[in-house]
């Protein structure tokens, strides 16, 4: 599961990507994605998270072969975003899956909350709007 996550109401240039499959390894990075749609010879990078679980980030995954699914629970601190009270304020997230297996590879199914249309999870203006109550 990916979750890509920015404070405030615009299409972000800059926004964390989480990551975290089913055997509980996580991936923490802030992308700066400029073109906001990850063009092809853009520049884009990213600036790994190297403490997560200091920084607060936690991830518990349960996995249940039998049935053929996995869950997970996961906490992102929001200091990292400048804001521990996000009360009443807008943010830009979307969420991805990419589901594979031995006898589907190398293909992919892809899955989004708000879709890009494309095999690109990098695009921005196709991120939701998020308001925490």
């Amino acid at each position: 599961m990916e979750a890509f996550i920015s404070k405030g109401s615009a299409d972000p240039q800059t926004y964390l990507e989480y990551e975290v499959g089913p055997n509980n390894v996580t991936f923490n990075a802030f992308i700066y994605n400029p073109s906001r749609v990850r063009q092809e010879g853009a520049q884009m990078d990213q600036a790994f998270i190297s403490d997560p679980l200091g920084d607060g980030f936690k991830a518990v995954t349960r996995l249940d072969k039998l049935a053929g699914t996995w869950t997970t629970e996961s906490q992102i601190p929001l200091a990292l975003f400048n804001g521990e009270d996000s009360t009443g304020s807008v943010w830009r997230m979307n969420f991805f899956r990419t589901i594979t297996s031995a006898e589907e590879f190398p293909e992919q199914k892809l899955c989004g909350w708000r879709n890009t249309g494309e095999a690109n999870f990098h695009v921005t203006p196709a991120f939701g709007t998020i308001r925490f109550v």
